[in-house]
């Protein structure tokens, strides 16, 4: 007997003396272990190289199947060595000491074998399954690739090509990215994080002395598990594995340390993940993955337990869920997500479209909350003898134990396994389940489709990203415009009609000059000189171009400067933003100011105000917000800005050379709350008239106007052809009036389109002799038959003069801002103006003449004239 087997038995008794010293005093102290015989014909060893094995004999089997566990896997690995594992499995069957890779192959297939493997976050798993007579080879081969490998050199770089075509096919299945997207975040700071095949920028990188270096490392006995499956006596086949493996010599495990990272089952080295995630996969649907922590527990029963219950509420969460959200939420599916770092309930709803996010996480969190996790007695036994079941099922194909069972032998133990497999610990585990209560979710990741659908390229050189977390109140859009020297800031201000009609009238206006006003305060005119700032807080609705920003709804900043400092920028008027609140001094100043413009501007075309009052009153709905009379002071100014002038209530746009990542990151700490209950968007409201409508007011003044259309209820997807129609009808009606018989100065006809539906107008000012020439003619500009001599050229021209004009508002970086946030603000999407311009660009004559023949049918007219 040599000194190291004196030793280890030795150290075998002394451990076994203790033991028995622990169990009496467990004993003594009240505590009770309960001890069950193995099943039959289950036995476990260890041998002198530190190898465990694990025998479960089943004389009905024709075939044998062994099973080696090595203990190392991609959750071993870092950034630099990601798809080691993996790439070591491959290269295993490649060629030992004593086989080429083609006598491996054909040795296997001589005994009729079956020879396999795979690679996990915790392990490697190699199984090898032959006819009964044939196991020594077998195992002889195996062994032979576990312990004498050679990685031939000629060999490496084909494996390295079929690592990177297998990776290259994973990365075109978007379940693949969502799952990495998933691990990425949840395990940040640890391998857990990494996938499995690797990366192909790792793998491209891996030399073969590094892969070997790993090999002589892990593939030790002392860390490797092997069990045995199948018709044999453990008292003849202990002997044989000892001879096979056994004789591998074994060795010290040296798992590298790397700062800030953590592997094995080690934690990480950061802070668990919190808050709000956002990543982007190539996927259709938009999904929420909501994470909630769950206790840990030493049994493996209490989280199939947990699954059961979360299977059995899946389908009347998800009920409640789509009648509470039936536009929004298309399915909610929960499941656990385990870990030694934190255990989670996962709660993944996917989405038909954005909106209402922080609402349906509310919702969910509640449902979940409330939960009840006790199991009636007959489905926990049931699901005890289901686990025995199992078992015996899987002993029966040993070519698919070590897949079933090697990641809770590697975590838990032989022991645990056999343990689990008898059932008894399912009531244990109920009992632990049952006084379960949910918290609320740690946290939240959004997956969106990918950036192929959500990063557009506007022009060549362009890209515009968005960046979106509702429970932060976050609304960023980037556009990184490279040949760019400006940096242009659009802070898109929110819900002004309904904070206006709470806290008094011009509420805006007036805060936005007093912000004005700061900014030009000596202080920060000094730094804002830095940057090469100018501000807008205000438009003048009688300056041609300004009337695109007005709107009853929103208001907005706009800030423009050079883009040298971009993060010091950002920096800047975000803080003057934070909190703002202004001083009496500032309100006094503004309320005069505007006082005295509205002065300067009294009198005026009294009969065209009359007018526009009149035909607005009978085309669109009345403003529900106009009728306060709240009447603004300073006290009120402040409250409106804590709750206006906020960032959760702000869609902020930035176009600049920057990247749209870069950008982000100097928003993070911007936003950091949503706005309560957030209303709906406002919007003016066309009207649906019932009948025929006449107005006829006297003007007195020199001029008189008319207004004359027609409301039509349309599908909004007909939008661009409507707008070409707009155009069209537009020259022809004007061209008519103004050019042919001399009856307008200025005057606008067309389409204006408000969700669905279309108004189909003429609008003009003229001398009152004209009002009887002009009346009957109206009826007929909305014809159909005025499309009959209309080519697909004037179709052309009239689009690409529109768009001209379009483009031409949307030259400055600033301007290209604001038609990102305005598009965000009243669609949802900050690609919606781009894409309706596309739409427009390819409209065809037949598309025209499908809407007009759709739409244009006049039913209860609208005359206004105010002579």
């Amino acid at each position: 007997m040599n000194l190291y087997r004196i030793i280890h038995r030795a150290v075998v008794l002394l451990c076994l003396l203790s033991m028995a010293a622990f169990l009496l005093q467990a004993s003594d102290t009240g505590g009770t272990f309960d001890v069950h015989a193995l099943p039959k014909g289950v036995s476990i060893y260890q041998l002198d190289n530190g190898m465990r094995v694990l025998f479960i004999e089943n004389p009905a089997l024709p075939m044998i199947g062994v099973n080696v566990i090595v203990k190392s896997g991609s959750a071993n690995e870092s950034f630099s060595t990601s798809g080691m594992s993996h790439m070591l499995e491959h290269l295993l069957f490649n060629g030992t000491t004593t086989r080429t890779q083609k006598q491996l192959y054909d040795d296997v297939d001589r005994i009729g074998g079956y020879n396999n493997a795979s690679t996990r976050e915790f392990f490697t798993n190699y199984m090898m399954v032959t006819p009964t007579e044939n196991i020594r080879r077998g195992m002889e081969i195996q062994a032979d690739m576990l312990f004498n490998s050679t990685l031939p050199a000629a060999q490496f770089e084909k494996e390295k090509g079929i690592v990177l075509e297998e990776i290259g096919k994973s990365l075109a299945n978007a379940q693949e990215q969502y799952e990495r997207n998933t691990l990425s975040v949840l395990y940040d700071g640890h391998a857990l994080s990494l996938p499995t095949l690797g990366t192909s920028s790792t793998i491209q990188s891996m030399s073969r002395a590094d892969v070997n270096a790993f090999y002589k490392n892990t593939y030790v006995p002392n860390n490797m598990i092997l069990s045995v499956i199948g018709s044999f006596k453990t008292s003849a086949m202990l002997p044989l594995i000892s001879e096979i493996y056994g004789k591998a010599a074994s060795g010290q495990v040296i798992r590298p340390a790397h700062e800030g990272w953590g592997t094995g089952l080690e934690l990480p080295m950061v802070p668990q993940p919190h808050g709000i995630y956002h990543r982007f996969y190539d996927g259709e649907s938009r999904s929420l993955q909501i994470f909630i922590p769950v206790p840990t527990s030493s049994l493996p029963e209490y989280f199939e337990l947990m699954d059961l219950v979360l299977e059995k509420s899946a389908d009347g969460i998800q009920s409640s869920m789509k009648k509470e959200f039936p536009a929004i939420v298309t399915s909610v599916k929960l499941s656990t997500r385990q870990s030694h770092i934190q255990n989670y309930i996962e709660a993944i709803v996917l989405l038909a479209r954005t909106g209402e996010e922080t609402s349906i996480i509310r919702s969910l969190s509640s449902k979940l909350g409330a939960m009840n996790f006790t199991l009636p007695p007959e489905t926990i036994a049931s699901e005890a003898t289901k686990a025995r079941t199992e078992f015996g099922r899987n002993i029966e194909k040993p070519h698919m134990f070590g897949i079933y069972n090697s990641e809770e032998i590697v975590k838990h133990g032989i022991e645990a396994l056999i343990a689990s497999s008898s059932g008894e610990n399912y009531q244990k585990a109920a009992n632990e389940l049952e006084t379960l209560t949910l918290g609320t979710p740690s946290l939240i990741l959004v997956q969106t489709p990918s950036a192929k659908k959500d990063v557009e390229k506007a022009s060549s050189g362009v890209i515009t990203k968005g960046f979106i977390d509702p429970a932060r109140g976050k609304n960023l859009i980037v556009s990184q415009n490279e040949a760019s020297t400006l940096l242009a800031i659009h802070y898109l201000v929110k819900h002004k009609a309904p904070l206006e009609a709470k806290y008094g009238k011009d509420a805006s206006k007036i805060l936005h000059d007093c912000f004005g006003q700061r900014l030009k305060s000596d202080a920060n005119m000094k730094t804002g000189s830095r940057f090469g700032f100018t501000y807008t807080v205000n438009d003048n609705p009688a300056i041609s171009m300004d009337d695109i920003y007005l709107h009853p709804d929103f208001g907005y900043i706009r800030v423009e400067g050079i883009s040298d400092d971009i993060a010091g920028g950002v920096e800047f008027i975000n803080s003057q933003i934070r909190g703002f609140v202004p001083t009496e001094a500032e309100f006094d100043k503004a309320v005069g100011k505007y006082r005295d413009l509205a002065m300067m501007s009294m009198g005026g075309d009294k009969t065209a105000k009359l007018f526009e009052r009149e035909y607005k009153g009978v085309v669109y709905e009345p403003n529900p917000y106009a009728k306060s009379n709240t009447q603004l002071t300073y006290q009120s100014l402040v409250a409106f800005a804590k709750e206006y002038f906020q960032p959760g209530n702000m869609i902020v746009s930035v176009v600049s050379p920057a990247s749209p990542d870069s950008v982000d990151a100097l928003f993070n700490s911007f936003f950091t709350s949503a706005m309560p209950d957030e209303p709906k968007v406002y919007t003016p409201v066309l009207t649906s008239a019932s009948a025929p409508v006449a107005v006829e007011k006297p003007g007195g003044g020199e001029r008189s106007y008319l207004f004359y259309g027609f409301i039509s209820q349309i599908d909004p997807a007909d939008a661009p052809a409507i707008q070409a129609l707009s155009l069209v009808l537009s020259n022809q009606i004007v061209f008519t009036i103004r050019e042919k018989q001399g009856m307008a100065y200025q005057m606008s006809a067309g389409i204006e389109v408000i969700g669905d539906k279309a108004l189909f107008f003429i609008n003009q000012g003229t001398r009152p002799q004209n009002v009887e020439k002009l009346v009957p003619q109206y009826p007929r500009f909305f014809n159909s038959a005025v499309l009959d001599s209309v080519t697909q050229q004037e179709i052309e021209k009239s689009v690409n003069m529109y768009l001209g004009k379009m483009m031409f508002r949307r030259l400055s970086s600033i301007n290209q801002a604001f038609y990102l946030g305005s598009s965000m603000y009243f669609t949802g999407d900050y690609n919606s103006d781009t894409r309706f311009l596309e739409a427009l660009r390819s409209v065809k004559l037949e598309d025209v003449r499908r809407v007009a023949k759709k739409y244009m049918v006049m039913k209860n007219p609208i005359l206004v004239a105010v002579k």
